[in-house]
């Protein structure tokens, strides 16, 4: 059973009970205005939709139930990538350093030696995906589980999405904190915190753990906050006590998958000569060679500096940094197309 399967069965959320007003804001920030197509607005308020919201400088240009909440799924992907940008600024974690001290299991093992946060972070570790082992029922120490699985390539090879990543990633986290007196969920807490995120709940372990690869609830508008930190420190500014540098070089396209990085996908190689558009939700269980992601993007008729955190059955949060656009959409959809709701947006 694949990734997508799992989820299937895990996913909850209660979408009855919603209306359908839209309610409309005034006003946008510097700049040309941002203008959606019909087609666009369909797609964001089709059904299956719980809620959406469209900014731009911080205002409000058109929103339906934006305090509705919801499972965010791997869109909590990105906000691991943020704790990790304040670990590093904080001085008690390197993106490239070696992780054996940490992982003391990991101490006679050759390959899993040379793993990496960076390569955790940008799923490129060689670890299989692993939903089943960390996913399934009521697992009682994730962490354990997560540092047990195998590599199935070498590190910093080749991109896999899926969990294995993101709960190795959180074991480190934790038994760092745990060093120095503090949790995993507390450090969460207060990073989620000062972007002004509050979760509802968040998926745990047996030992009360968050899980990083999937989760967290928010509600449209928190989720906005969100995307506004993320565009802030892709271009270059600082924001919620997190370093941009840090970011931006976590976020830089190297490695096995240049079209991922920080838990974000970016559209940046649209650009690129011989670029082809992909809808992610529907390659990811797939295994494809670095070549198809050096060219892979979300449009190439839409503007090479989106970026956009994604999670299962059209969850979403698109960003375009120089324009301070933000816009989020929570509910199920399934054949979701992030290149058609991009390419109906006029800025």
């Amino acid at each position: 059973m694949n990734r997508r399967e799992w989820l299937g069965l895990t996913i909850t959320g209660a979408l009855s009970g919603l209306t359908g007003c839209a309610s409309l804001g005034s006003g946008t920030g510097g700049g040309s205005a941002l203008q959606l197509s019909a087609a666009t607005k369909r797609r964001l308020s089709s059904a299956g939709a719980s809620g959406y919201g469209v900014w731009q400088g911080g205002r409000t240009v058109e929103s339906m139930n934006p305090g509705a909440g919801l499972g965010a799924l791997s869109l909590t992907k990105s906000i691991a990538a943020l704790a990790v940008t304040r670990a590093v600024a904080e001085g008690w974690l390197s993106l490239d350093g070696s992780l054996r001290d940490v992982i003391p299991e990991w101490r006679n093992d050759a390959a899993k030696s040379r793993v990496s946060v960076r390569m955790l972070v940008n799923q490129s570790a060689g670890f299989a995906p692993s939903p089943g082992p960390l996913y399934r029922g009521k697992i009682q120490d994730k962490g354990r589980v997560a540092v047990a699985l195998p590599l199935v390539d070498a590190p910093g090879t080749r991109f896999r999405y899926g969990p294995a990543c993101w709960e190795i990633l959180a074991e480190i986290l934790h038994r760092k904190l745990a060093a120095d007196g503090s949790t995993l969920e507390k450090f969460i807490d207060r990073v989620s915190g000062r972007i002004g995120l509050r979760s509802r709940d968040w998926r745990k372990d047996g030992k009360g753990r968050y899980y990083l690869s999937t989760g967290a609830e928010y509600s449209v508008r928190e989720l906005g906050k969100l995307g506004r930190t993320l565009g802030r420190l892709a271009r270059g500014t600082g924001d919620a006590g997190l370093d941009a540098g840090i970011f931006r070089d976590l976020a830089s396209p190297r490695g096995a998958n240049p079209m991922f990085g920080a838990g974000i996908w970016w559209n940046r190689n649209a650009s690129k000569t011989g670029a082809t558009a992909i809808e992610p939700e529907r390659v990811l269980d797939g295994v494809h060679d670095p070549a198809f992601w050096i060219r892979a993007c979300l449009s190439t008729r839409a503007d090479s500096g989106w970026l956009a955190a994604i999670g299962s059955g059209g969850k979403r949060i698109y960003v375009l940094p120089e324009k301070d656009i933000v816009i989020v959409r929570l509910g199920r959809a399934y054949g979701w197309n992030d290149g058609a709701v991009l390419e109906g947006l006029t800025v």
